[in-house]
């Protein structure tokens, strides 16, 4: 398993009229979250961009347990809890104040500039292969 936790603060611009963050928001906490696990693993999103390859998702989920509201410390645990192949599955758990906020997935697959799928590049599934093995329970 590979995990890693963001910290985000809630933006006013985040809320909405009931004074709670708008549904939508979430995903932009999880791409920061997803951004930092695989800094955290010593891979680049920009230099495998810049390469070409790209982990678009292919499908979300949030399930809202809480709501967040402004100012709040929320963190957010990004992991990939499935060994990662054609596809990298990322789980979310959001919390603020030790209160589950929200849980969650998204599904991303390996694609190239023309957006058409590819196998992952070797130095990259190898690195996610490593962590992987690191973190998994012996």
């Amino acid at each position: 398993m590979i995990a890693h936790e963001t910290q985000v603060r809630v933006r006013f611009a985040e809320t909405d009229a009931m004074g709670v963050v708008y549904h939508a928001n979430y995903l932009p906490w999880c791409e920061s979250a997803r951004i930092a696990l695989i800094a955290s693993i010593g891979l680049s999103y920009r230099k495998m961009s810049d390469s070409g390859y790209h982990l678009p998702v292919v499908e979300a989920h949030l399930n809202y347990k809480h709501p967040a509201k402004f100012d709040d410390l929320v963190t957010v645990r990004a992991a990939i809890k499935t060994k990662p192949s054609l596809k990298v599955k990322v789980e979310y758990e959001i919390s603020a104040d030790g209160k589950l906020l929200a849980t969650g997935y998204t599904v991303h697959v390996f694609v190239n500039r023309d957006g058409m799928p590819i196998r992952p590049p070797k130095e990259v599934l190898n690195a996610l292969l490593e962590a992987f093995d690191k973190g998994a329970p012996q």
